[in-house]
């Protein structure tokens, strides 16, 4: 990009911010305003959402939110559980702010249109009731075809280390490919797969900051040819496995035993409740399935393994330390996590090297630590935007009819108002309390509401099951030089996601 563009477009939009701020609703005055200056310096200084939560941490405690102007409206970053619970608890009072409309000409309301995530009211109890079903029946088979090359990979690299968040990554999108079109991305062997190279090209440009924070860029059209250009050759890809399918299904070419998600969205379409799907809406609601797949699943599988890493003791047989302070004893317990992980799956499963149904219902501290992981490191930092159609007091402030707000998962999991010692690793919180957190609105590890999360279980058995065969078989160490070493780092994020930096750990194989 030309050096001169991004002042120019700076100096334009301090000019518009200028002109509107004096237009702040009075119920919003007293509310800190995140400024487009603030945005710039997250940009330079590269603040992932846990430095971001720090640099406003105060006016959140405060007020329970900060304004932004973004658009030609003002946006609210909620971190309050009670207004985050009414928002997830009435979505028709409350609708989604479409995609077109918070990113208007833009390439990410281009990729994802309408779909299942982005829509309201009957378009959404449509996609829904296509898709619920789709999730629901598919089949295990497809997490372990993949698990086993996972091991495959590791055998070669015993004791040495390996960078987690790509391979979690190349993991969860072979995962996804046989899922959802019953294609072999291949990407744990091959990362060039043409289907993963589009599809990482335009993710890329998708979480380019300038055109998020400074959406008049969008409207450049030599700074966006080739940006369309390459979300248009990725639509075409998917258009011809959608064409593919469909003439599959026509000739009764798919195997019973092995529907993908595609297929089954494809003949939920039959019913004649169900309006069918045109290629761009399957299109749409694939594009946000492969986000909401694996990046996300991929991303909390990096963070857990380096949690496991981070949390075992390294002498064996000694569980406990004493240190003196004013002249008195204290005794602290060292919770080897990992390998009371690996002790409740190696008395579950017995020989059994992944989870049966049944068996995945009983290992009740495996998924003790999924919770608490998915409450230090959200994937999905911030929930898409809501339109208010309502007044909402909160603190003694007022967010006006016609706002826009975000809930901040990331803020609300970290809430010391919420959470006892919010940054320590604690499984044990999650031991009896998971439905009390969701209903407090204290933790929103798959959204909630009526819209909670269609992958729930997806991701959940999937983490499951590269955790079975992991921890039965390796143990997990941060190398010695790890720039995690005291406390995991988080990479810099535009679009609310959030993903560690690179963790390098090291698997060696353990004595039976």
């Amino acid at each position: 990009m030309s050096l001169w563009i991004f002042p120019i477009t700076l100096a334009i939009l301090f000019f518009i911010y200028k002109s509107r701020i004096n237009k702040v609703p009075d119920g919003l005055k007293n509310v800190y305003t995140l400024t487009i200056y603030d945005r710039f310096i997250s940009i330079i200084k590269k603040r992932g959402p846990d430095q971001y939560y720090h640099f406003i941490k105060k006016y959140l405690e405060r007020d329970g939110f900060i304004k932004i102007w973004y658009g030609g409206r003002w946006f609210c970053l909620v971190v309050d559980n009670a207004i985050a619970k009414d928002l997830l608890s009435h979505p028709d009072i409350f609708p989604k702010l479409m995609l077109d409309e918070h990113f208007p000409n833009s390439l990410i309301a281009r990729y994802y249109g309408v779909n299942v995530v982005h829509s309201n009211g009957s378009v959404w109890r449509r996609y829904r009731n296509i898709c619920n079903p789709a999730f629901k029946s598919l089949p295990m088979h497809f997490f372990i075809e993949i698990g086993d090359k996972l091991m495959e990979m590791l055998e070669k690299i015993d004791n040495k280390p390996i960078e987690v968040r790509d391979l979690m990554h190349r993991f969860t999108l072979d995962v996804l490919g046989k899922a959802a079109f019953a294609i072999d991305f291949n990407n744990l062997e091959d990362p060039n797969n043409v289907y993963v190279t589009a599809y990482n090209k335009v993710q890329e440009d998708i979480q380019n900051p300038y055109f998020i924070y400074f959406p008049i860029l969008n409207y450049i059209p030599f700074l966006n040819k080739q940006r369309f250009k390459r979300v248009e050759e990725l639509d075409n890809k998917f258009d011809k496995i959608i064409e593919q399918k469909r003439e599959a299904l026509v000739n009764g070419n798919t195997e019973n035993n092995r529907k993908d998600l595609l297929d089954l969205m494809l003949k939920a379409c039959e019913d004649p409740e169900n309006q069918n799907l045109s290629n761009t809406e399957l299109r749409h609601n694939l594009g946000v399935f492969m986000l909401a797949g694996h990046d996300t699943t991929a991303s909390s599988l990096a963070t857990i393994l380096y949690l496991l890493a981070a949390h075992k003791v390294s002498i064996i047989n000694y569980n406990f330390y004493i240190y003196v302070a004013n002249n008195q004893y204290h005794l602290f317990f060292i919770q080897d996590v990992q390998q009371k992980a690996r002790e409740e799956i190696l008395t579950v499963l017995g020989d059994d090297l992944t989870p049966s149904a049944e068996q995945h219902k009983s290992l009740k501290y495996l998924n003790m630590i999924i919770y608490e992981n998915l409450r230090l490191y959200p994937p999905i930092a911030i929930l898409p935007a809501r339109v208010t159609t309502k007044d909402i007091e909160c603190c003694g402030n007022v967010i006006p009819t016609g706002a826009c707000i975000q809930i901040f998962i990331y803020g609300i999991h970290h809430s010391s108002k919420l959470w006892k010692n919010p940054e320590e690793f604690l499984p044990e919180r999650f031991e009896n309390q998971l439905r009390e957190y969701e209903e407090s609105g204290s933790w929103f590890g798959f959204g909630g509401g009526s819209r909670k999360c269609l992958g729930y279980n997806f991701s959940m058995i999937e983490q499951r099951i590269v955790l079975c065969l992991l921890l039965r078989k390796y143990e997990i160490s941060l190398t010695p030089n790890s720039i995690h070493k005291d406390g995991l780092k988080i990479d810099v994020a535009y679009s609310g996601t959030m993903s560690p930096l690179p963790v390098e750990l090291v698997f060696k194989r353990r004595n039976e």
